[in-house]
């Protein structure tokens, strides 16, 4: 099975979520299919929606392998297991991590222009993003979130690689998937309509 597209994987996952009305949550968008698939969450809880900007480490490929992500704030986070596999060089890590700092630099130069972020220090935070292959963009999130006191976090996905899901599910207070699968190479292959998500857009989205 596979979804339509963002917003309905956003409906669906909203329905999950219910029980967060009255919470004073906030949710996030993890990247901008995050926001569209967000979006659809806050407007069932009637919640602000925001962006949580981070970037991952990785990689040109082929594939495309991901070593780490930075997020908003400059916090940054390996994963150790992916450095192992691919016995990849510090000075080259540096030389990604670096990449990396600039393209979230560049987003926050975009989004915070257009948008104030949302006060979010001890209150409930929904954490929306459209899958969840790696992980390692989520962990990152988590612990920007804990850096900022907030108060509790549901991670929200549409799909999930399982023994991803098995982790974040420790990190976070709340998950909620509703694919987990064995094995999830490319978030793109559960979505039958998985268009890139302009800049424009998702200010738009922002705005709303």
């Amino acid at each position: 099975m596979r979804f339509r597209d963002r917003r309905e994987a956003g409906e669906r996952l909203a329905l999950r979520l219910r029980p967060l009305l009255g919470a004073r949550a906030v949710v996030l968008g993890l990247s901008e299919g995050g926001l569209v698939v967000g979006a659809e969450i806050a407007d069932v809880l009637g919640a602000p929606l925001d962006v949580l900007l981070t970037c991952r480490i990785e990689s040109a490929g082929p594939p495309a392998t991901t070593f780490g992500a930075i997020g908003e704030g400059g916090l940054l986070v390996w994963d150790h297991s992916a450095i192992r596999r691919y016995d990849i060089a510090a000075a080259e890590l540096t030389r990604l991590a670096e990449l990396a700092r600039a393209g979230l630099a560049r987003q926050v130069a975009v989004y915070r222009r257009a948008t104030a972020p949302v006060p979010i220090a001890g209150r409930t935070v929904v954490l929306a993003d459209d899958g969840a292959a790696t992980g390692t963009t989520a962990h990152t999130a988590i612990q920007v979130l804990r850096a900022r006191q907030v108060g509790r976090i549901a991670l929200a996905v549409p799909v999930a690689q399982a023994p991803v899901l098995d982790v974040l599910a420790r990190e976070a207070d709340q998950f909620v998937c509703l694919r987990p699968l064995p094995w999830l190479h490319e978030v793109r292959n559960s979505y039958r309509r998985f268009p890139a998500v302009a800049d424009t857009e998702a200010i738009a989205l922002l705005h709303r």
